[in-house]
């Protein structure tokens, strides 16, 4: 998502500095072009030569002749994305305030004028970030659109700034398209158990690998995304159909793997010194129930067969999606790219046609969230 993208990492001096490399690092990997602003301070954290054999560019360090804030955040600015990781309580106030007296308020303060997005990922001790005046500046800035706050993770009296992932989330959530911007989605994943006794269960294979990058994606293309994973049957149902009737949900996604048989339960544990015959029975549909309970939501189902063909799992696809009126079905199967797997084949099965698509998981569920925002 990054590739051809040209960031900006900004670098104050908190002792977090030690954490840039790694970040214009990620960044780099994930394709971004990458240039790096340092204050006096961060320079005494982590050196500037460092931070060019990183980023692969020579570090601004001062402002000069060549006017560089221009070149990368004027209005035919280079530049796709100022971050400024990490922030201190002392640029933050600066750029609440519109005050240029360094090479980095001065970044901030032309791409916010252009409307360039600034993201902000502070760090320093906790009575800092508590501040009222510095809670007041960072509510300001985001209640005006001027920037997004990564929040640190607050720890041993410390504001620590967010983790590495969490900071290359926001970056790509900030420079993607907005395929799902102000929609609410609802994700069921992983997969349910039914209890045999107070020590064993009965349970399907499910890595949740598809629905947490479904989630990923989702979150990445601007939706607001909840997930519940899967647990005991009955318990997984009732969450899933509580939630749908507290929230207004735009879309229900399903790629967990919910049981179709339950147990009774003995309430004993169960001798393993004898041959056990098990008695299953089927179990509630959650997708039936969720349908007959709210017919105007839209609904991505999943479909797992094993040893189908492509014509064959389409016309599964098909008929699962016709009779239980869902939105769109995805068809896979497991006897191929079994649970777990980091690729596989799926086709996306719409009232209109059924699109396959082959390779990683990430790569299939970009294409399940284009289906889904031209659903929306």
């Amino acid at each position: 998502m990054l590739k051809n993208k040209t960031i900006v990492v900004a670098i104050c001096g908190s002792i977090a500095a030690v954490r840039s490399f790694d970040i214009v690092r990620q960044l780099r990997s994930n394709g971004a072009r990458v240039h790096v602003v340092m204050s006096n301070a961060a320079e005494g954290i982590i050196t500037a030569d460092a931070m060019q054999w990183a980023s692969g560019n020579k570090v601004i360090t001062k402002l000069t002749g060549k006017t560089e804030h221009v070149k990368f955040f004027g209005k035919k600015g280079k530049a796709d994305l100022l971050l400024i990781a990490p922030a201190t309580a002392n640029t933050i106030s600066k750029i609440a305030m519109g005050i240029d007296d360094s090479a980095i308020t001065t970044f901030a303060t032309i791409a916010i004028g252009s409307k360039k997005p600034v993201l902000i990922a502070p760090a320093m001790h906790e009575p800092m970030y508590d501040h009222p005046i510095v809670q007041k500046n960072l509510d300001f800035l985001v209640d005006e659109n001027y920037v997004s706050i990564i929040p640190p993770q607050v720890q041993d009296e410390k504001a620590k700034i967010a983790p590495t992932e969490r900071i290359m989330l926001e970056v790509e959530r900030a420079l993607s398209k907005k395929l799902l911007e102000g929609k609410k989605i609802l994700i069921a994943n992983g997969a349910t158990y039914s209890q045999i006794d107070p020590m064993r269960i009965v349970t399907n294979l499910s890595s949740g690998k598809t629905g947490l990058e479904i989630a990923r994606q989702a979150y990445i293309n601007g939706a607001e995304v909840v997930m519940l994973h899967g647990t005991e049957h009955g318990k997984f149902h009732s969450n899933i159909l509580a939630e749908l009737k507290e929230h207004n949900y735009d879309i229900f996604i399903s790629p967990a793997a919910i049981g179709d048989f339950v147990a009774e339960p003995s309430r004993e544990k169960i001798s393993s010194a004898k041959e056990l015959n098990l008695k299953l029975k089927p179990a509630k549909k959650l997708l039936e129930e969720v349908r007959s309970k709210h017919p105007k939501l839209k609904i991505v189902a999943f479909k797992a067969e094993t040893n189908k063909n492509k014509n064959q799992l389409i016309k599964i696809g098909k008929e699962f999606l016709r009779k239980n009126k869902f939105d769109i079905v995805v068809a896979n199967d497991v006897s191929k790219y079994p649970a777990g797997s980091d690729s596989s084949e799926m086709f996306i099965v719409s009232a209109k046609k059924a699109t396959g698509v082959k390779g990683s998981k990430e790569m299939i569920v970009e294409k399940i969230v284009e289906e889904i925002a031209k659903l929306l």
